[in-house]
């Protein structure tokens, strides 16, 4: 379960990272106005990054499309929270789907697969199981299919991350949940919370409703592989 502790190089990133805050035509407007064209702007990335991710999602025909999709999305995602927001969002989404296609597609192809037979196998019983066998097959099914959603939260911040091969990546990204509970529990609880106020307000599902989650709950992955590197120094 080696993970290699180098990081790899961000598609189009600049040498130097610029704070949303004191970009070009902001840091010239004082208070409330420059704070507000600083928070429209992350907004317009975050838009846009979400209709990035659900084109790729498309182009790879949802199993093929979803893993290289996110990993993208958290690549851009996470220098947005570094305040190195990306100047040319479809270049260089474009360039890190294309660069982790192959990888991104091995580690995520499985756990997506896992979760769709899960939800089949939960509709059946539902429609036709009864007594307590079927009581407890649901019960196993709902646990194998919530632990493959955790294992693909962390997937795309992994691959991100580090550079390893497909297998030792799918390995660790597999164990992941159980090194990590709290990490895992609180990445579901907010995925969970920000699905269920983007079904109450559609707009905000449609706008950003894989973005925020997959930033937020990047930064919760992050802490946590921050500690594993830590402790492999």
């Amino acid at each position: 379960m080696a993970i290699v502790a180098d990081r790899k190089a961000r598609p189009g990133r600049v040498k130097q990272p610029v704070p949303l805050e004191g970009s070009a035509g902001e840091q010239d407007i004082p208070g409330w106005s420059g704070r507000l064209m600083a928070w429209l702007r992350v907004a317009a990335q975050l838009a846009g990054i979400q209709i990035l991710m659900v084109t790729g999602t498309m182009l790879g025909l949802g199993i093929a499309g979803l893993g290289p999709a996110m990993t993208a999305g958290a690549i851009l995602l996470r220098r947005l929270a570094e305040g190195d927001a990306s100047d040319a969002l479809w270049r260089d989404f474009w360039g890190a789907y294309r660069q982790e296609f192959r990888r991104a597609v091995i580690v995520t192809a499985p756990l997506i697969l896992v979760v769709v037979l899960a939800w089949y196998e939960l509709l059946v019983l539902l429609a036709h199981g009864s007594g307590t066998l079927a009581a407890v097959l649901t019960g196993a099914v709902i646990a194998v299919g919530g632990y493959a959603i955790a294992c693909l939260v962390y997937a795309p911040h992994v691959l991100r991350r580090y550079g390893d091969a497909p297998l030792p990546a799918l390995r660790f990204v597999a164990l992941a949940p159980l090194l990590s509970p709290l990490t895992a529990v609180g990445c579901a609880v907010t995925a969970v919370a920000l699905i269920a106020v983007g079904l109450r307000y559609p707009p905000l599902l449609v706008l950003a409703g894989i973005a925020v989650p997959l930033l937020l709950t990047g930064l919760l992955v992050d802490r946590w592989l921050d500690k594993v590197d830590a402790r492999r120094a």
